[in-house]
């Protein structure tokens, strides 16, 4: 290893493709990750495509951005690569020396991440039934990035992965067990990677080994989910077969009775299962109840506006939202028998909301929970306890960082193989 060596981390969706570039070292045996940009192809195969690129310098980004019809991933790949030559953040395709690349969906078959060959990417086909919006677009870029980088190792860290420590009475539902026998019917859980990271910074700031740590983190964002972490691995979560189940989310339902589906598809014209689950999935939520946006900043702001057309229902949203919130951390604590050494809010709501942060906390009656408010609405910048004296929980909001844990897995699988 040299010191121009590289790591490129890709995540990517059905019309996107995120991405970050890092520098690493190692001082005294251990990794140092730099990174050195990051960016987005997106509304690939749609009109007016656009490319963002942000370029690391003195602790701030230097953003360029263009826009131009992009056809396909493997022309979102190239566009990428060219970029990051073009900004001379590579001068040598051999200074990449791997791709990590971030899948949502593992299924049973993937329970650490693992350097993909034709194995691994039957597997990840094999998994497209339970995760028919993720898989797919993630291995069109796996494809894309391996044609204009055969030289190097591709590596897959996959959400699941996390999960795979639930125990059988919590991630089995109550159906006919045939159901899990033949056709993997099981709670999986989601965002675990950015729950592995949670993890790793409690054990630095409590200073405490993971393995002995038990703590509920709420990973509030666009899509949500809460994770009950008993002696350092997932004990429950909220998300299930798919990322639409557990919490009510920006455009998801969150759990709902099942009989939902068949009844609408009953009384509703031209509707059928795709209409239904398609309308769970993306005009639900936040966006279904407000009535005018899956964006939790305005409906804040509709909320606070009596004159707002939308004012009520904004209000309505909210409090669903945070009631939710409170009872999956009130189930948890009964999971974790109140033996929890953090409560953490995470993710784009979870860090950003003071408001949020504060009805939640309000609304857990059964817990001795309460926030010091200047702390709360402070500033940070990486992690900060939140919680007053009172509290028997020490409260945190902790920035997450689920591509850094891509890049240590890649670095850790490059090393190592």
């Amino acid at each position: 290893m040299t010191n121009q060596d590289k790591i490129l981390i890709i995540n990517a969706g059905s019309s996107s493709i995120k991405f970050q570039l890092f520098h690493f070292t190692t001082i005294n045996q251990v990794p140092v990750f730099t990174i050195l940009s990051k960016g987005l192809v997106e509304r690939i195969a749609i009109k007016n495509s656009n490319f963002i690129i942000e370029i690391a310098k003195d602790h701030d980004f230097i953003k360029h951005e263009k826009s131009s019809d992009i056809a396909n991933h493997n022309l979102g790949a190239q566009i990428i690569i060219d970029a990051l030559v073009k900004y001379q953040l590579i001068n040598d395709f051999n200074e990449i020396k791997g791709i990590g690349h971030r899948l949502v969906h593992g299924a049973q078959k993937f329970k650490t991440s693992t350097i993909i060959d034709q194995n691994v990417i039957a597997g990840i086909e094999a998994c497209i039934p339970l995760a028919p919006l993720h898989n797919p677009p993630a291995l069109k870029a796996i494809t894309a990035f391996q044609k204009l980088m055969a030289h190097v190792k591709h590596v897959g860290v996959f959400d699941t992965s996390f999960h795979t420590s639930i125990p059988e009475t919590n991630f089995l539902y109550a159906v006919p067990y045939r159901w899990y026998q033949d056709y993997q019917v099981r709670r999986y859980g989601f965002h675990g990677i950015s729950y592995r990271y949670i993890l790793t910074k409690l054990a630095n700031i409590l200073t405490k080994p993971v393995g002995q740590i038990n703590a509920i983190v709420c990973h509030l964002g666009n899509g949500a989910s809460i994770c009950a972490i008993k002696n350092g691995a997932s004990y429950n979560t909220s998300m299930g077969l798919t990322p639409l189940d557990g919490l009510m989310m920006g455009t998801r339902s969150g759990v709902i009775d099942p009989s939902i589906h068949g009844y609408m598809c009953d009384v509703a014209k031209n509707t059928n299962i795709t209409t239904v689950t398609n309308d769970l999935n993306k005009a639900a939520g936040l966006l279904g109840i407000s009535q005018h946006s899956s964006d939790l900043r305005d409906i804040i702001s509709a909320s606070n506006d009596p004159n707002h057309p939308h004012h009520q229902q904004s209000q309505l949203a909210i409090k669903m939202f945070i009631q939710r919130i409170a009872n999956y951390i009130i189930q948890y604590a009964n999971d974790l028998a109140n033996q929890i050494d953090a409560l953490v809010f995470t993710a784009g709501i979870g860090e950003n909301s003071a408001l949020i942060r504060q009805l939640v906390i309000a609304e857990i009656k059964v817990l001795t929970v309460t926030l010091n408010d200047q702390q709360n609405n402070a500033k940070y910048e990486d992690y900060l306890e939140i919680s007053s004296k009172a509290s028997t929980i020490p409260i945190y909001k902790i920035k997450t960082n689920e591509e850094i844990m891509i890049c240590q897995d890649t670095y850790d699988l490059l090393v190592n193989h």
